[in-house]
Formats: structure tokens, sequence, C-alpha cells
């Protein structure tokens, strides 16, 4: 087990690679599939795919940057912090001695890319006796850096962890592996969502930030963090603008641009690269439009996913949906309502990125007063502005706190109109359920529960 090499260091290999690429072909992506084995090569043909007009590449780079950065930060006497995707990555991008490092993001590469996806790191910290209740999305990444010491792998300086009041399974095995490696870690808990639950929340942050400038030795400067947020601004402004494209029937917008979009939102938010890739996204969306492009012969559902999607076999989930006419309009992790904020100081930039972390994902439904309410009422809205005609909940293995309320989130869609259709499985785990059952159960709901009601409507 332990002579695998850790996660980060083989992806830095296989992206080293893949940032080669410039001009392919269809045939060569099929040569690329059948050379590199179906666990890669899957993930190949997704994002390489002729319906995204080469974002698929962009979006490499930009991981790959992510990557590279934190990989190559030892040998430049930098520190890299290990942030979950609830925190906003544009605090430590206006750090000059610092990069951050995003836990899910890895686990995502890793169960995409890598050949035996993430499981090896999954049973390995299932070996150290760690519950299998905890989440496959942060553990897969720290099973890696809990094997650091055997395979030089990528340990972080240290730990930010910002799920504690609204993933619990999330913010443990942050807090093992902080103490396993002797790592220090930083917390930033949410209590509810009330004014004074975010006056509270406001100021556990900026002592968080106090912390981490001490730890990096660095005070943040005051023109570096304007202009990251003020790239931030035009990356939010993109951001809407893909939004009001998915609004269109058929949708323009390829299904996998919303896995590009938070992606890049949780690891290159508030850099030039972010602004580049949300710009190839937008053109990319507004061509189809005008050449009226969807993969189907029609357009038969309009699906809202209500919390993850599922990342362990990109093309025959995300493609094969949209190649049978049902389009992926946007998911929980996606709806993170960024704003666009007036920034004149440091002091501005730092209340802005306070307001964005309040309103991440999870952090904004889970971590409300009440969970099924902000759930049902921030994915409602979604689903309404885009016009979705269906909704579908990905039950992952270890989010009891949505299952618990899965009930009173499907009864107030059902009001509504939304038949929502539940899912079990594990969004980076294929073992707990296989892709095919996860297509012939999304299959037989769109075409025995969406399609009739759409018939019923008509008459």
């Amino acid at each position: 087990m332990t002579s695998l090499p850790g996660l980060v260091k083989r992806s830095y290999d296989l992206i080293k690679t893949i940032e080669r690429l410039e001009n392919y072909t269809p045939m060569e992506v099929e040569g690329l599939y059948r050379i590199v084995g179906k666990d890669l090569g899957q993930s190949a043909k997704a994002l390489l795919d002729e319906r995204h007009d080469g974002a698929g590449l962009h979006f490499m780079r930009v991981i790959a940057r992510h990557i590279a950065e934190a990989v190559e930060a030892k040998e430049d006497g930098k520190k890299v912090i290990l942030i979950p995707f609830n925190f906003p990555p544009e605090l430590i991008h206006a750090f000059e001695n610092a990069v951050p490092l995003t836990t899910e993001v890895i686990s995502t590469i890793g169960v995409t890319t890598l050949e035996g996806q993430g499981e090896p790191y999954w049973d390995y910290a299932m070996s150290l006796g760690i519950p299998d209740y905890v989440c496959s999305a942060n553990t897969i990444e720290l099973g890696s850096a809990l094997m650091s010491v055997e395979t030089l792998e990528l340990a972080p300086d240290i730990i930010i962890s910002g799920a504690p009041g609204s993933c619990d399974a999330n913010s443990k095995i942050h807090e093992f592996v902080a103490e396993y490696l002797d790592i220090p870690e930083l917390t930033i808990d949410k209590t509810g969502s009330g004014k004074r639950d975010y006056e509270l929340y406001r100021k556990l942050f900026l002592n968080m930030v106090k912390e981490l400038e001490e730890f990096v030795g660095e005070d943040i400067d005051e023109d570096k963090i304007i202009e990251v947020m003020e790239r931030a601004n035009e990356c939010t402004e993109l951001y809407w603008e893909l939004h009001e494209l998915k609004k269109h029937s058929p949708c323009p917008v390829p299904n996998m641009f919303t896995l590009f979009t938070y992606g890049t939102r949780f690891t290159m938010w508030g850099r030039d690269e972010a602004i580049s890739m949300f710009e190839k996204l937008v053109d990319v969306a507004e061509k189809r439009l005008k050449r009226g492009e969807y993969p189907a012969e029609k357009e038969i559902a309009r699906s809202l996913w209500v919390y993850t999607g599922y990342y362990i076999d990109l093309y025959d989930l995300w493609i094969w949906m949209e190649n049978n006419g049902i389009t992926y309009l946007t998911d929980g992790l996606n709806s993170f309502f960024p704003a666009q904020f007036e920034i004149e100081t440091k002091e501005d930039a730092l209340e802005a990125i306070i307001s964005s972390a309040w309103n991440y994902p999870m952090t904004r439904q889970m971590g409300a007063d009440n969970m099924g309410i902000r759930w049902f009422e921030d994915l409602t809205h979604v689903g309404k502005e885009l016009n979705a005609n269906c909704a579908i909940y990905c039950g992952h293995h270890s989010c009891k706190q949505t299952q618990s309320v899965f009930r009173i989130f499907r009864d107030e869609a059902n009001k509504i109109g939304i038949p929502v259709l539940r899912l079990d499985g594990d969004a980076w785990n294929r073992r707990i359920t296989p892709v095919s059952v996860l297509q012939e159960m999304i299959l037989d709901f769109v075409q025995n529960v969406v399609t009739k009601r759409r018939r019923r409507r008509r008459r």
C-alpha cells in the first residue's frame, strides 16, 4: 500500500504531460483513451469532447497551475495552505509567500484521472481505524497526506478547516490529519445564520487572518489584496453571464461547464487564470447559442442537481446525460451566489471575503438555523430561474445531514411541480454504486416521470 506514490505527486506528474497538449482530433482522443486505460480515458474523452471547443483543456491547465504552484512552493520557500472547498482561495492568493491547495479538488482530480481512482488512499485511511462515514471528498486527499512520511507526498504547512457547523465529517478528518502529522490547524466555525451569528463569524475570521499572517510571516499587502478582489469582481460578472445563458432552451451551456465553474472557483478565483477560464466558458456557450447546437435530438429534461454531482465517471454520466437530452443545469456546489464589491482598502477586501465565505455552498445551507428551509429556498430559487423541470439528489455516502432533511426538500419541491429523484451512492467512490445503476435510475426517472408530466401539462 505505502509503496504507491502520493496523490498530489502523481497528479503533478500527469498534469505536466497534459500541459503539453495543443491541438487534438477526436481520433487522437480515442487513441489516448486506449493508451492510458479506462479511468483516465473516460475523463480525457469527456474533457476533450468537441462540444467544449477547448474549454476542457483550458480547465486542465487551470488546475495544473493550482497543483504545480503547491508542489513547487516548497522549493521557493513558500507555505502550502490546505483549504477546504468552502473557503475562499482569494485570501491565500493575496499573500506573496503562500499558496492554497484545495482538498476536495485534489480528491476529484485523483478520482477522475488516476488509475485506481482514489481507492488506495481511502483504503489507507480506513486501515488507520478512521470510520467509513467520513467524507470521501476530503479523505481521499487527506489519506494521501497521511502516507506522506513514507511516500514523500506533499504535506501542507498548515490546514484551514472551514466546515465546523456545516459538515462534521469534513471537520473531523481535517482535525485528525492535523493531529497525526503535527500540523497547525485554523478553524472557522459557523453557528447560525442570524445577524449576531454573522458578527461572531466575522470576528473569528479576522482573528484567523491575523494568525495566518503571523504563520506565513507576512502582513497581507493592501494593494495586492485589492488587486485580487478586483479580479474576483470580474470573475463574478462572467459567472452571472454564464448563468444567464443557461436560461435558454435547449441549454447552450454544456453539462460539464458546471464542474469547470466551481473547480475554478475553489482554486483560482481572483487570479487571471480564473478570468481567462470564465471568458472561455462564456464564449463557447454564446457561440453554441447562435448556432443552435445541442447534442441530442431534443432537450427532454432540464435537471437541477440539488447537492453535488457524481465524479466517478465523467463521460458515462455528465456526457451521457447530455447525449440523452438531459441537461445538467447546475448543482449545490455551484450555488455560491457570488457578489461584486466596492473595494478601496484592505479592510473592504477582507469584509468582501468574509461575506463570500459566509455564503459559500454548504456553509450557507447546512450551517443555517434551519438546514432544510434554507437548502430548499436556495435551490428552488435557482431552479425557477433556470426553468428546471426536475431535480436530482446525489445521496452522498457520508452526508447524513442532507439525507435527514431530504424528505422536506422533496415534499416542498413536489408542491411547486418539480419532481425529485433520490440517488444513493458516493460522488468520489465508485464502489458504493456503479455508474451503470445511476444511468438506469436517471433514465427511468426522466422517461416515466418527467416526460409524462410534460405531456399531461400540454393536454
